[in-house]
């Protein structure tokens, strides 16, 4: 997608950027955090789903992109590590991670308490950064947006998905993951105000054996599919200035400890997108 153009940008003030869903795939938007970083380039706002919401909230709450590299790298290759934050170091149980008699397998809240670094803003409030965080409201059938109050819940239910993780009551509602509904929410951005960059991760380029896939497989490959095609009519509808899709798509969705690989995937098109912003701000 073509940027838009820099003389249409001249009465805007600084960046806006959305973090889409993504699941592991997700970690490709750390790269571009950090080249935003090196180039001294504060988002004025931060909006994001699902993972993308994950990693916005740690951005938000003042970790740079290269602390948030160190934090997500030694999370998920430090297997032992990642075992004794969620049940050592918060003297949890499995039965309050796991609980096969719930809606879902994996109590979210539990879970993001022990994964996330402590000191961590508690409130929307505390962040430095303002932050829109999205869900998909269950019964309703819409999107749900939140930008005050609880942070733990707000990212849990937009990282909740479905059969993996029990969905969140929070403000009256039942809420799940926001990817059902705005997986990558560059349109809930101040265009107005602020020229806008989106990092999209729905993408898939999965090789086609011919072979029929797993139902997890084909669980997680479906839930993709809506996440992208939901991109691309929005795109139509409402472009971003600058639309980022990092060539992740042949990761699956759950490939968590491969977050280097990942994340090496992502770094080969900073150079390209340093000068795009650049080209943009100035």
């Amino acid at each position: 997608m073509a940027d838009t153009p820099a003389e249409t940008l001249q009465n805007r003030d600084g960046l806006a950027l959305a973090l889409g869903g993504g699941a592991a795939k997700a970690f490709a938007h750390i790269p571009y955090l950090e080249s935003l970083d090196e180039l001294g380039v504060r988002p004025r706002e931060v909006a994001g789903t699902s993972m993308g919401s994950i990693l916005g909230a740690l951005y938000c709450d003042g970790m740079s992109g290269r602390e948030i590299r160190e934090f997500i790298v030694d999370l998920f290759t430090r297997k032992q590590s990642l075992l004794k934050r969620l049940l050592i170091d918060t003297g949890d149980t499995w039965s309050s991670l796991i609980n096969i008699f719930r809606p879902a397998v994996v109590e979210p809240e539990v879970l993001f308490a022990a994964l996330f670094p402590e000191g961590m803003a508690q409130d929307f409030s505390g962040l430095e950064i303002p932050l829109t965080i999205v869900a998909t409201d269950f019964y309703r059938q819409n999107e749900y947006v939140m930008r005050e109050g609880p942070l733990l819940s707000a990212i849990s239910a937009s990282s909740c998905l479905p059969v993996l993780l029990t969905p969140v009551r929070r403000d009256g509602r039942v809420l799940i993951d926001g990817g059902f509904v705005n997986p990558t929410p560059f349109d809930l951005l101040d265009k107005a105000r602020y020229f806008t960059v989106a990092i999209d991760v729905t993408g898939t380029d999965a090789e086609d054996t011919g072979e029929i896939p797993g139902s997890f497989e084909t669980w997680a490959g479906s839930f993709s599919i809506t996440q992208s095609s939901i991109v691309a009519e929005k795109v139509k509808c409402a472009r971003p200035d600058l639309f980022i899709a990092p060539d992740v798509g042949r990761f699956n969705t759950m490939d968590f400890f491969a977050v280097e690989d990942i994340l090496a995937a992502a770094s080969a098109d900073q150079d390209s997108f340093k000068r795009r912003i650049e080209n943009i701000i100035q």
